[in-house]
């Protein structure tokens, strides 16, 4: 099946009459419990209990995709990933999107191709916790500082909900953390 057929049977879904819940408290469980490589109910449904926000973002004009790409998982996770820690953010993933990653889902018939170079993405269990970062010393002084060096801060969208998660690991889930 091409490409462009199977974009067409992705659905739309409206958010609207979505009530947000007030506890999204994950279900306990250990490191053990929610390894990649098995499949658990538990551990999906603790995402879904999460929010999740996506920074979407380009490289810093005159800076080519490969340093771009290169000094953000290398140098900026020094920087960047103990304090993720320290403000309890559950999961902080860097999406790495290159020209030709782009060029290769460019079909006719397709979605527009959202030009950006890379997305951080964080799951947090409430939004006070993604608020606090923001204001926090070391992200304004340090890690804002370190951003200059590789993002166009100009090019920055932000994106902001919850997971659904409808297949993890080749299983199809069947309980959920929330319902709509």
């Amino acid at each position: 099946m091409k490409f462009s057929n199977l974009l067409a049977l992705i659905p739309l879904v409206s958010a609207a009459g979505v009530k947000p819940r007030t506890d999204y408290t994950p279900v306990p469980t250990t490191s053990e419990e929610c390894c990649p490589f098995t499949y658990k109910q538990t551990c999906t449904k603790n995402l879904e209990r999460m929010y999740h926000i996506q920074l979407f973002y380009n490289r810093k004009k005159g800076l080519s995709s490969e340093d771009f790409n290169a000094y953000w998982a290398n140098n900026h996770t020094k920087t960047a990933g103990d304090f993720h820690l320290r403000m309890g953010v559950y999961k902080y993933s860097q999406y790495h999107s290159t020209p030709e990653l782009r060029d290769m889902v460019r079909v006719p018939g397709a979605a527009p191709v959202l030009e950006f170079d890379g997305a951080a993405e964080f799951w947090v269990q409430n939004m006070e916790t993604f608020a606090a970062m923001g204001v926090d010393p070391f992200y304004r002084d340090v890690i804002q500082a370190d951003e200059r060096n590789f993002i166009d801060l100009e090019s920055m969208r932000l994106i902001v909900g919850v997971d659904y998660i409808v297949v993890e690991n080749q299983n199809a889930v069947t309980e959920h953390g929330r319902s709509f």
